[in-house]
């Protein structure tokens, strides 16, 4: 029996672990009190890691699809079946090939993963499997600020004196994350959130502002309005830090207070104390969740902003925080799968491409690629081919689309429902089975080490991705996922002091980390910076979605609830598929939350059946009562299948705009 130090592979969070290891296999798990992040805690996914990491339903050889079926092969079949169907498609016009990428698979081979798509196959459509969030989120942080990632640290929420949060349920979301802002409310830090619904860290806040659905960015923009009308806004930071307020002030000076309350169901004088109060706070961050649950560009546009005025952006214990949902989603993004960015979000279409392409012994195609979803979505994209890297079958999207797709690939460690769409499927060897680095949601960059062999001789990436980029006549010569790394550091700026043995001595490195920083860097810092922060574009649109006398119910779609929902993952982890299983076991429909008053004027109780009815579609769910929504407004958390593909995804353009997809609705009693 022996006890090896490991990195949590669920949520964003990070979390350090000791694995218990018994005759080469992991047969429990234990928390870190030495780490940094989660400090001696782990949350029920967390303690339930070795379920998933131990679960009997792996991929457990190559296969290819024949007459209809799968039928195992080796890899050398697999790789020249995938290549010989491949050939026919064309790259360099970014139509015919795309790439979906996994926010689970470590650095190195979301790196290869990139690599493969950009240089062999030519094409930069490559999507992160995730919703569109925090890649919103970095698009602002980088443009504003030259820093595409959280500008603060996890530590410094202790320190803080105010925290707004704004949006998704964390403590359900990145649990450790949740309650390290609860220990700072319960030792005077001001939290403040705002959020539609009564949920779980906004009744541990000191203040929850209950707005109406769908209007985060009319009170972000009222907070920022109040803030420099009220002279609380920190006017030297301004001057001496930012450029492009008079834009941002002309903005949100066309909202009224009498059209804020309207809009938001707040006071404006309660706004203008909150305003002050963050303002003249000596610190204060901001959080919000992105990934599986997130905002728009435009509403993160106005957190940002917001902070520039009240002058809370590099400096000691401020900084605002996208929090990532999934294990890997920052490091996926850091390592440039996404249509326009290379690694540590260099362009695409900027000089940095020929430093890619002298590296990679080949010539890139240099203009932006489309987003996979949308490339799902337009019947006329001209998507033939779709290569997928570990995709939780909880989120499949547009699946009549991808059926209807010529050639898939499907690259993973665990079955899951997505196989059956696949044409070619490669098992990788899964988290402690390699070498592999993750970044957490604060750049941590974290060295998860090999701690047992791999399922059934399931190939590393390293050995995997070369094999496919031999048989295009590319020789990627690679003897382990270190010498990966070693590539990435030196095409990546932000990672260029990072080495294996930096890592495996300390418990993770903060990026940037380089000659400036050379023992990496905890916060963006305005003085250090080299340059004034811009203030991001708002579209001042402050138009709110509004009730109707057919559609009298706005609805609020949850993607936060019940450890992920269908998440492959968690369905592999006893604990928390017991309680998505209990949840179900009591509504197997599914269930809408609708207060008291709404329930007794619909004429239905607890557990009723009720149809839901939007202007695109309908669905049939039971009745939640709860004090956690106001009346006219209805919650909806999509924890069973049907309601994704047959009513949520009626309403597609509402899913892209995060958090503030708000669906009129009329609720019916069956």
């Amino acid at each position: 029996m022996d006890y090896k130090s490991g990195v949590c592979n669920f949520c964003g969070t990070g979390c350090g672990n000791y694995l218990k290891i018994t005759d080469g296999r992991i047969t429990g798990v234990y928390s870190s009190r030495n780490h940094p992040v989660s400090k001696g805690r782990l949350c029920v996914r967390g303690w339930h890691l070795h379920e998933w990491l131990m679960t009997d339903q792996r991929i457990d050889a190559p296969m290819i699809r024949v007459d209809g079926s799968l039928k195992k092969v080796s890899y050398e079949e697999a790789v020249n079946f995938m290549m010989d169907r491949m050939s026919v498609y064309k790259g360099k016009e970014n139509k015919e090939i795309g790439f979906l990428a996994s926010p689970r698979s470590s650095n190195e081979n979301n790196y290869l993963f990139m690599k493969l798509a950009r240089g062999v196959f030519k094409t930069n459509n490559i999507t992160l499997d995730s919703e569109s969030g925090h890649k919103a989120s970095l698009n602002v942080l980088s443009e504003g600020t030259g820093f595409a990632g959280m500008t603060g640290s996890l530590e410094d929420i202790a320190k803080t004196d105010f925290i707004l949060i704004v949006g998704s349920d964390l403590t359900k979301m990145n649990p450790i994350i949740g309650s390290e802002i609860h220990k700072a409310q319960m030792s005077g830090t001001k939290v403040v959130t705002i959020c539609s619904r009564s949920s779980q860290i906004a009744k541990l806040s000191n203040v929850h502002l209950q707005i109406k659905p769908g209007s985060k960015k009319v009170i972000l923009g009222a907070l920022a309005k109040a803030a420099i009308s009220s002279g609380a806004a920190d006017s030297d930071y301004i001057s001496k830090f930012t450029e492009g307020v008079e834009t941002f002030k002309n903005s949100v000076n066309s909202l009224e207070p009498a059209d804020i309350e309207a809009l938001t169901g707040v006071q404006y004088s309660v706004i203008s104390e909150i305003a002050e109060e963050l303002s003249k706070s000596s610190s204060a961050m901001a959080f919000w969740s992105t990934g599986i649950a997130g905002l728009d560009q435009d509403t993160v546009s106005y957190i940002y902003d917001l902070f520039l005025v009240a002058g809370k952006i590099g400096k000691e214990f401020c900084g605002v925080n996208p929090i990532a949902g999934i294990a890997n989603l920052q490091g996926g993004y850091d390592m440039g799968a996404a249509p326009d960015i290379l690694t540590g979000f260099q362009k695409i279409n900027s000089d940095a491409a020929s430093k890619f392409e002298k590296a990679w012994n080949t010539t890139l195609n240099k203009e932006a690629g489309r987003d996979i979803y949308d490339l799902l979505a337009d019947k006329n994209s001209g998507l033939k081919a779709l290569v997928v890297a570990d995709h939780d079958e909880g989120i499949v999207r547009y699946e009549k689309e991808i059926e209807a797709l010529d050639f898939v690939v499907y690259f993973g460690a665990y079955d899951n429902p997505f196989i059956k769409h696949a044409d070619v499927v490669f098992p990788v060897a899964a988290l402690v089975e390699d070498n592999g680095t993750y970044t957490n949601t604060e750049r941590r960059v974290q060295l998860s080490q090999k701690r047992i062999e791999p399922f059934e001789n399931a190939m590393p990436g390293w050995k995997l991705f070369p094999m496919i980029a031999a048989k295009a006549s590319q020789n990627w010569n690679y003897g382990s996922a270190e010498d990966v790394f070693k590539e990435i550091t030196s095409l990546t700026p932000e990672y260029a002091g990072l080495t294996y043995a930096k890592l495996i001595d300390s418990m993770g490195i903060q990026w940037p980390c380089n000659d400036k920083n050379p023992a990496g860097c905890r916060r963006l810092d305005a003085e250090k910076a080299g340059r004034k922060f811009k203030f991001a574009p708002v579209s001042g649109n402050y138009k709110t979605p509004s009730a109707t006398a057919e559609y009298p119910f706005l609805l609020i779609r949850g993607q936060g609830e019940h450890f992920w929902h269908q998440n492959n993952i968690m369905k592999k982890s006893y604990i928390p598929k017991r309680e998505y299983n209990a949840t179900l076991l009591v509504f197997p429909e599914g269930y809408v939350e609708i207060c008291k008053e709404d329930a007794k004027a619909l004429q239905v109780r607890e557990h009723w059946g009720v149809k839901i009815v939007s202007g695109s579609g309908a669905m049939k769910v039971s009745v939640k009562i709860s004090d956690d929504v106001k009346p006219g407004t209805a919650y909806v958390p999509y924890f069973i299948r049907e309601m994704i593909t047959e009513f949520l995804l009626e309403h597609k353009s509402d899913i892209g705009r995060g958090e503030d997809a708000i669906i009129p609705v009329r609720i019916e009693r069956v």
